[in-house]
């Protein structure tokens, strides 16, 4: 029987979900335990939404990063990026007071806009069409295995330890995986002549995304709402959760995991499925299933189980929305594939951005319901999106 992939991928693939998983969980530790961290540092939830929301604005970097790396290498910017990651969240964990804090936090956003969406590309660059997908969806089991195993373990430590432990951990970690990534084969570039075009005219070429630019467009817009529409709620869930059912730290370590659980789930069923029903409809089910699970959340919110139930059902069908985005990007113009996968993690960076800072004001001031709504309309907003412009 022919397996899917070779050993060479096999072991891309191996690696990528571990390493990823790492700086999945550095980008995820806000999500459950944003009010107890700024509580830790000294500084109000709202306050420390701002500074998550600086750190995802800094992957309006991502375009640049990407057209940089489709000339010098997705490899070498991946060891760049995780040495950034990894010195931010040291900076983080050993700091003394806020400004330090929001510093290492600030430079763990440059290094997880150069890391991921390369890894992406990598990747990408490595598989047919024709799996695509399943690759994208073995390499995103990391975003749910980092709720599974990242996030319940960075409640324990907070629990048992100080709110300091998880981000000099994994920043240890991350700076020794930028060493083992030099075991991986760099991809075969294409050759770029030197421009001595004006300025203007080098910005548009940089923007111009071919004969397919409306579709491409069209998937880095559609990631913009889609991460605005999940990470709008995801940001402050854990705030809502202490609020209103006073939930420990360890408490929101296990829903972490139920999270990463439906994450997998997500993950698996697109690599299994999407390549075989198509990546647009993929996306379309997804966002429709969120759309659903928006409606949901406020009927939700009578008890903790329902309210969990509640989360479930848009963040699961979220990730298969994203993914699939993912697997539908990657060959919307191929030779420039770094450059799309990057505009599309800014645009997703862009929406987090303004998601971490509108989150907790929604809540606070809104309630779960208007919260719920907010994210609702971003959801039917992508959705037009990929009805209108998008092309498989």
């Amino acid at each position: 029987m022919k397996t899917p992939f070779n050993h060479k991928i096999s072991y891309l693939l191996s690696l990528g979900i571990i390493v990823k998983l790492l700086v999945d969980t550095s980008s995820q530790l806000f999500n459950p335990f944003l009010t107890i961290i700024a509580s830790g540092v000294g500084i109000s939830a709202v306050s420390m939404g701002g500074i998550v929301g600086v750190r995802s604005l800094l992957g309006l970097s991502a375009p640049l990063i990407g057209s940089f790396s489709d000339r010098i290498g997705y490899r070498k910017v991946m060891q760049i990026s995780l040495v950034i990651t990894g010195a931010g969240l040291l900076i983080a964990g050993l700091s003394k007071n806020p400004l330090l804090f929001a510093s290492g936090i600030i430079l763990t956003g440059i290094g997880q806009t150069g890391f991921i969406p390369n890894i992406q590309a990598h990747v990408s660059s490595k598989l047919p069409y024709h799996r695509r997908a399943m690759g994208i969806g073995i390499l995103e089991y990391s975003w749910a295995l980092a709720g599974m195993v990242g996030l319940l373990a960075a409640g324990f430590l907070i629990e048992e330890f100080t709110w300091r432990t998880p981000f000099n951990i994994l920043g240890v970690l991350l700076l020794i995986s930028s060493i083992l990534f030099y075991s991986l084969p760099e991809s075969k570039l294409k050759k770029h002549e030197k421009s001595n075009l004006p300025l203007k005219e080098r910005i548009m070429s940089f923007v111009h995304l071919g004969t397919k630019a409306r579709s491409a467009w069209g998937t880095i817009i559609l990631q913009c709402f889609t991460m605005f529409s999940i990470m709008h709620l995801m940001i402050i869930h854990g705030g809502w959760l202490v609020e209103e059912y006073n939930l420990s730290a360890s408490a929101l370590g296990t829903i972490a995991l139920i999270l990463g659980f439906t994450d997998l789930t997500a993950s698996v069923t697109v690599s299994l499925f999407v390549d075989k029903i198509g990546k647009k409809k993929s996306v379309i089910i997804g966002l429709i299933g969120m759309i659903g699970g928006f409606l949901l959340l406020p009927v939700l919110n009578n008890g903790i189980l329902p309210a969990v139930i509640g989360l479930i059902i848009p963040r699961t069908f979220f990730e298969f929305a994203l993914v699939s985005n993912i697997a539908l990007a990657s060959e919307q113009v191929p030779d420039q594939r770094g450059k799309v996968l990057s505009l599309c993690s800014a645009a997703g960076l862009l929406g987090i951005t303004a998601a971490s800072v509108l989150g907790p004001l929604s809540y606070y001031n809104l309630g779960i319901t208007g919260l719920a709504l907010i994210c609702l309309s971003s959801a039917v907003v992508a959705l037009g999106v990929i009805l209108i412009m998008v092309k498989e």
